[in-house]
Order: C-alpha cells, then structure tokens, then sequence
C-alpha cells in the first residue's frame, strides 16, 4: 500500500476505549488490527479482532466485510489512521480508530486476548 496524497482529506473519527466498548456491547462491528510486521511489543488483541499487517491490507482486503461496520486499531495508533483512510476511499464503512490504540485499551481494563505470535 502507498501513502497517496487522495488521502489526506478523508477524515476519519477517533473513538475512545468507552465508546469502543458501548459499540461492541450492542451490534459489534468488525474490529480489523493494523499492527506492523514483526510486532514484538505485545501479543494482545481485542477480542475476536482480525488482525492483518498494515503493509499487506491492500494484498487481502477480500477478507474484510464490505456489509459490516468497522473500528479499526492497532497498537499506539500510528498505523490505523492511514488504514482508515485507505479503507474508507475504497467503500468500506469506517466508523472509527480507536483512540490510543490496543496499548491504551489494555490499560484501562478492556476485554483482551492473548495470542500465539504472528
């Protein structure tokens, strides 16, 4: 994937770890991790996220639901603003990044998973 000009009007909505929460409590959206490639820092995912590295999305985004909202993270959000642009120039219905990424989700207590390294 690269870094296009396109996409830096597109703006894209940062949702706290609460609201995160109060929409996976309802109707959960799909939540897709953006970590990068050799991510050493920590194995823990939201749970049930999908997670698929940033620099291959474009090579898999068959995998993500075009009929789903979708929330998307990574670890101290620097890779999931560039995700959702990307995504939602290319029709997917992004509702946000998650604000302070898995780090801060795992911080204030939020349901998580542990899993094998990718």
């Amino acid at each position: 994937m690269t870094v296009n000009p396109k996409y830096q009007g597109v703006r894209v909505k940062k949702l706290s770890p609460d609201k995160v929460q109060a929409l996976l409590d309802k109707e959960p959206p799909f939540i897709l991790d953006v970590r990068p490639l050799n991510f050493e820092k920590s194995i823990d995912f939201i749970k049930d996220s999908v997670y698929i590295h940033l620099v291959i999305l474009q090579d898999n985004i068959d995998k993500i639901p075009l009929d789903r909202e979708i929330i998307i993270a990574d670890w101290a959000m620097k890779q999931s603003p560039l995700a959702a642009k990307y995504l939602k120039k290319n029709g997917y219905n992004i509702i946000g990044i998650l604000k302070g990424g898995v780090s801060r989700w795992i911080q204030e207590k939020r349901p998580f998973e542990a899993r094998p390294s990718p």
